[in-house]
């Protein structure tokens, strides 16, 4: 894999495909261990955007099923090369759009943040295919170079479906114009994991110290506790007296009151 060739594809274009990130074994294990998230995944219905899949979040708090790809050392290069090394889990999802969905609005993953256009990038949002995404079963649709313009988000703009293997790895910056299409296949499923990165002094989408309970970080790794929150960045943001945050989890939880402030 050549990060610096996807990173260049992304700044480029906006979006970038590798189409072997995970090979058979690895997708056919995700797709076991995630089998009652995946089943549990239904489609609500709406007068305004009709039938669409209803996406299950905070993902670390329910399955340690993906813990190994967040600290894959091979997603890591990819999302520096693009944010640089300062960057964090925005949120973890499961998705599953069904047969008779509806394709998503159109829209943009950095509009949470009210900072006028252009901007460096805040984001890396990424998908892992665990089936082929086809335009028939709503693969993901973008529209190329999107993430360069200022102008508002167009819901008729002119759009690509991103088609792909199982397996493969999809990259695209927070700016992008795009959305999820429709499945209008009468019987298949379309089975992702959405992995959201942003810069690690900006609020995450999924609260990670809420949402992901503290008896289950503090048996995290320690590349998995970082990722999600649990150190200091920008020279200090984050701390708990000065110190890493994970410390005063630990303290909690052992029964001790706190950790006594650094002077």
């Amino acid at each position: 894999m050549d990060v610096q060739a996807v990173a260049d594809r992304v700044r480029e274009e906006g979006y970038a495909v590798v189409p072997d990130f995970l090979d058979a074994p690895w997708v056919s294990r995700l797709c076991e261990n995630l089998a009652p998230v995946f089943d549990a995944i239904g489609s609500r219905v709406s007068k305004e955007f009709g039938q669409q899949t209803i996406h299950t979040h905070n993902l670390l708090a329910k399955t340690r099923a993906v813990d190994e790809i967040l600290i894959d050392q091979r997603l890591h290069d990819l999302i520096g090369a693009i944010l640089g090394p300062d960057f964090q889990i925005s949120g973890v999802a499961a998705m599953r759009p069904a047969p008779g969905d509806k394709r998503q609005h159109m829209h943009q993953d950095d509009g949470h943040y009210p900072i006028p256009r252009p901007h460096p990038p805040f984001i890396v949002n990424t998908l892992i295919a665990l089936d082929p995404f086809t335009a028939a079963n709503g693969a993901t649709e973008v529209v190329p170079k999107s993430h360069l313009w200022t102008k508002r988000v167009e819901q008729d703009a002119e759009t690509v479906a991103v088609e792909m293997p199982a397996g493969a790895l999809l990259l695209w910056e927070g700016a992008l114009w795009h959305r999820g299409g429709g499945n209008a296949t009468a019987d298949s499923y379309r089975r992702s994991i959405n992995l959201n990165f942003n810069l690690a002094w900006l609020k995450q989408r999924e609260n990670q110290f809420i949402g992901v309970p503290h008896d289950v970080v503090v048996g995290m790794p320690t590349k998995l506790q970082e990722l999600i929150g649990y150190k200091l960045t920008n020279f200090g943001l984050g701390t708990v007296d000065y110190r890493n945050p994970i410390e005063t989890v630990k303290a909690r939880l052992e029964g001790r009151v706190g950790i006594s402030p650094r002077t």
